[in-house]
């Protein structure tokens, strides 16, 4: 420019204040300025006129714009403006690269302009006056334009959402997609979004000159369902997808290259590359699916020809610092309305594919009702023919089920009796035995007896394997939840065998873990029955050596403990091939051991039943001639007040007993015999009487602290004897305690003596010992009740 002088200022330091003091050399310079240097201009202009004049001076499109007014040496205005300068600095907010210029009449103004690029490559000195009014006519016609193509990308945009909304087809989702990344791409090259947007950040925008890689790569996410490539195009459905996920690689990419360089020019060139190999794919895919007969292919030809031609002739013309995409506005406009035909018509195809398909299922649906009757039909007549055939069956089933509940009933009913008839006899048997041996009988009359307590004492062992048996099979065994001392327990277990050990000659040791809390909840009973069969079973094959009962504590958490049961003996062992066959009823490792040790092979098979209703299993562990291994653990809970039981001795209980009066209730006279001589021995005072209305009769007439009731006697049984005597007003006789004493098993009587009002049971045949502490327990401490 022939009124432009220029001064180049390489260290980019000079300020307006060096210059004017200065006064360095301006001249004229031709050749292409450079991005490395920071540039001054000097300028003189002058208002020939007799009036204000107000321009506009358009100085170029440089990154940073500092104008200097100055007057007789000294800066009177500064005016800033360019690309990366904020609106809140530009007396020109909207063209960016425009100061003012106001001039007085017939005046002269001399102005410093001082450009610098920070991002683009090319600061340019490009000075146009131009007025106030043109300047605002100008600016109105570009953005009214953009704004326009704005708006119809974002109507359009909303529509195809509201569509997917509606019909949930991905096509709609996609296209909206691809719409919104092109409005951002065109928010970005028409300035709109650096002068509206980001006006006071505007170094945030050269963030998005990778937005038009991300508009391809939405567009093939849109094309890849628009032509349903899934279904039509199989082939090209993997690398559409491929493709789509490069561009936005490439846009992901390209953003990290310009956060951490700030270069945009070797991105404009990969993105002007990428982009003309998108439009050869397009061109590619075009020419592959031409002869498509897929009536969506046309609209997908036609709408992407006009957008294909006007990319090209932008890409080609393409300049950062100038370009605003003008060629692709119009080609995106007939891409738009072709594209926005074919979602339109790809609607009505699928509205008549679904109609097709609808009636091809009522179709189906009328062929399936017809066959569905004619099925019904068939199958109502296979159902009556089954049913005459099922009610002659069920008919046969009600008979065999009755004859099976008459039998067990039978069964039950059998064994109950069998249980009152032989453990009666039993009782006076073994109540005979241990009254003999109090008695300091002979050497050769001891060993006698001992014979028969042994024998009397595998008989009840023989007796109650079968019972239980029965129970465990008919599923009538229920576990209790009950505080039990194991200690205590273990010690009643070490008494029963600690005679026959030594009579064995075997050592027998009990040992338990000293973590193990004393009290326990569970079912004591079930619990020392298992552990009888085991140690019986043990010392049954146990000729010489040691067995032992351990107990070690496993885990506790929570008020729960589990504990590990084992068994040990060195007795003469079970072979592997043996192990599983010895739970078996009825049934032992060999023959031979049945004829040699004897038994019914009943006692394991009902331990591994029993340890089953608590939950668990139970192993072995054997060697032939080396001994065997039973264990098994349990989980219990420790009782809430953990008390250790007190221990009382025998003759203890014999001297606090005395004097007790005590009420024996049999119709067996034997019975009656055996416990009035235990009785009597013990110095307790017994009444005996053998039907319940004479036990009636004896209780009004004697002050007792106990009653030993039978059960089972002829007119007036143990149970309506109690009844009675439980109604009765008078407290001292209703509250008397009442043992009922029976052949039958607890499991059989436990719900009906608690429903009279029994206190406690004790099983018949008893041993001495368990009717002394019964009488002890509810005899103790009467008297100093009463004085009291």
């Amino acid at each position: 420019n022939d009124h432009l002088q220029i001064l180049v200022d390489p260290s980019g330091e000079l300020t307006i204040s060096d210059i004017l003091k200065e006064n360095p050399l301006f001249s004229q310079i031709n050749v292409p300025l450079s991005k490395s240097n920071v540039y001054w201009g000097k300028l003189i202009v002058e208002n020939n006129l007799d009036n204000i004049k107000l321009y506009l001076l358009y100085v170029g499109k440089n990154d940073y714009i500092d104008c200097y007014y100055v007057k007789n040496d000294s800066v009177v205005q500064i005016e800033q403006s360019g690309y990366l300068y904020p609106e809140t600095v530009k007396s020109v907010p909207k063209g960016s690269y425009y100061v003012p210029l106001l001039m007085s009449a017939n005046a002269k103004q001399e102005l410093y302009i001082r450009i610098e690029e920070k991002v683009h490559n090319d600061p340019e000195f490009d000075l146009h006056l131009i007025s106030g009014a043109d300047w605002v006519y100008k600016i109105l016609d570009r953005h009214i334009v953009d704004f326009i193509f704005q708006g119809l990308f974002w109507i359009i945009m909303f529509y195809n959402l509201f569509m997917y909304a509606s019909t949930r087809s991905r096509g709609y989702l996609h296209y909206a997609i691809y719409l919104f990344c092109t409005a951002i791409n065109y928010l970005f090259l028409t300035d709109i979004l650096r002068e509206y947007f980001f006006n006071n950040v505007p170094w945030l925008t050269i963030y998005f000159v990778p937005t038009t890689i991300l508009a391809a790569a939405a567009y093939w996410a849109f094309v890849n369902d628009f032509i349903s490539a899934r279904k039509h195009f199989v082939l090209y459905h993997r690398w559409i997808k491929i493709t789509a996920w490069t561009n936005t690689s490439i846009f992901v990419l390209s953003v990290a290259v310009i956060h951490f360089t700030s270069e945009i020019y070797i991105v404009t060139d990969v993105l002007r590359v990428a982009i003309v190999i998108n439009v050869l794919l397009v061109l590619g895919l075009i020419s592959r699916i031409y002869d498509s007969k897929y009536e969506m292919v046309k609209y997908f030809i036609y709408g992407t020809a006009a957008m294909v031609i006007m990319v090209l002739i932008d890409v080609i013309l393409w300049n950062p610092s100038t370009s605003q995409a003008n060629f692709v506005k119009y080609g995106l406009l007939a891409e738009i309305i072709v594209f926005s035909m074919g979602l339109s018509q790809r609607k009505k195809i699928r509205e008549k594919e679904r109609r097709k398909a609808l009636n091809k299922q009522i179709d189906q649906l009328r062929v399936n009702e017809s066959l569905a009757q004619w099925q019904k039909e068939e199958l109502e007549k296979i159902i009556d023919h089954r049913t005459q055939k099922i009610k002659k069956k069920n008919k046969k089933l009600k008979r065999a089920i009755k004859k099976a509940e008459t039998a067990a009933r039978v069964k039950s009913d059998f064994l109950s009796v069998m249980s009152h008839e032989i453990r009666t006899p039993m009782n006076a048997v073994i109540g005979t035995i241990h009254l003999l041996l109090d008695e300091n009988p002979k050497k050769n009359q001891l060993e006698h007896l001992k014979t028969l307590k042994f024998s009397s004492e595998n008989l009840l062992i023989l007796i109650n394997d079968i019972l239980d048996y029965s129970k465990v099979e008919s599923g009538n065994v229920e576990l209790e939840h009950i505080d039990f001392h194991l200690r205590e327990l273990t010690k009643g277990l070490g008494n029963t065998y600690e005679q026959k050990a030594s009579e064995n000659g075997v050592k027998f040791n009990i040992l338990i873990d000293h973590n193990i809390p004393s009290m326990l909840k569970g079912d004591p009973a079930r619990l020392t029955q298992i552990l009888n069969n085991l140690i019986s079973n043990a010392f049954k094959f146990t000729p010489k050596g040691e067995i032992k009962l351990l107990i070690h504590l496993l885990a506790k958490s929570n008020g729960r403990v589990k504990l590990e049961f084992a068994v040990e003996d060195t007795g003469i062992g079970i072979s592997k091939d043996k192990l599983k066959l010895i739970f078996e009823s009825f049934t032992q490792a060999h023959a031979d051991t049945t004829r040699k040790y004897g038994g019914t092979g009943l006692g394991l098979a009902i331990t591994k039943k029993l340890i089953k209703l608590f939950d668990s299993q139970i192993f072995v562990k054997s060697k032939v001639n080396k001994g065997s291994k039973f264990y098994f653990s349990l989980y219990m809970e420790e009782a809430a007040h953990a008390n250790a039981a007190v221990v009382v001795d025998d003759e203890l209980m014999k001297e606090e007993v005395k004097d007790k009066r005590v009420l024996v209730v049999d119709d067996n006279e034997i019975n009656l015999m055996m416990a009035k001589k235990f009785l009597d021995k013990w110095g307790l005072i017994s009444d005996v009487v053998t039907s319940g209305k004479e036990a009636l009769e004896q209780v009004f007439d004697a002050d007792y602290d106990l009653i030993l009731m039978d059960l089972q006697m002829p007119e007036m049984d143990g149970y309506e004897v109690t009844a009675t005597i439980r109604s009765l007003d008078n407290l001292d006789l209703k509250n008397i305690p009442i043992v009922a004493v029976s052949a039958d098993t607890y499991d059989n009587v436990k719900l009906k003596i608690a429903e009279v009002g029994m206190n406690d049971f004790l099983s018949k045949p008893f041993n001495p010992i368990e009717l002394l502490t019964v009488v002890y327990e509810y005899t103790k401490g009467q008297s100093e009740t009463s004085n009291v």
